[in-house]
């Protein structure tokens, strides 16, 4: 279905029905008119819409289930911990990371970058993309603390300090490092003891 979805959604660009390029509130009135599912599996990267991987690998939702698993036990209730929430960074960008963290009391289409105590993108092959594409949206949009965790390997690469569309502090650890989220007190993850 996701495949007929997201091909529904070229053809219909194809065809001129829905924009080549869309800002983030089309997106939602898209949705809201029923024209694209909140089940597609796509991100708004700078207007385009790019698919996303309809089936993950069974390392990247062990660990993505695992560092969830991790957040609920070390944050306090007024803490909102999000699996793959649709989060604006601009007019028209609107990505899914794995995991984002932010104070409850804002709403999901009203987050924007600086709100986010943290973003986790789980990677197996999307490392690359992680690194490089979502590394420079979430550092453009003010983002302080994006970590991609790399499941095959077991390391954390933390961004922090955005500046300028990128991030002047960034650091990779391995498995048995204690790292410790900026911006959450008592969040502190070791990959080796989660999975």
């Amino acid at each position: 279905m996701l495949v007929w979805s997201l091909m529904t959604i070229f053809q219909n660009v194809r065809k001129g029905l829905i924009p080549a390029r869309l800002t983030v509130a089309e997106v939602y009135a898209l949705t809201d008119a029923g024209i694209l599912a909140e089940g597609d599996n796509f991100e708004l990267i700078d207007g385009e819409i790019v698919p996303l991987a309809a089936a993950k690998h069974n390392v990247h939702e062990a660990m993505k289930s695992a560092l969830n698993r991790a957040l609920v036990m070390a944050t306090d209730p007024q803490t909102g911990i999000f699996v793959v929430p649709s989060v604006t960074l601009s007019e028209t960008t609107l990505v899914e990371p794995d995991l984002a963290v932010w104070p409850r009391p804002i709403g999901t289409q009203d987050v924007r970058g600086p709100d986010l105590l943290i973003v986790i993108e789980v990677a197996v092959s999307s490392i690359s993309y992680d690194l490089k594409v979502k590394a420079r949206l979430y550092a453009e949009a003010g983002v302080r603390d994006y970590w991609v965790v790399d499941a095959a390997r077991r390391t954390i690469r933390v961004h922090r300090a955005p500046e300028a569309g990128r991030y002047a502090d960034v650091e990779e650890y391995e498995a048995h490092d204690a790292v410790a989220a900026l911006l959450l007190p008592g969040v502190v993850i070791r990959l080796d003891t989660l999975v």
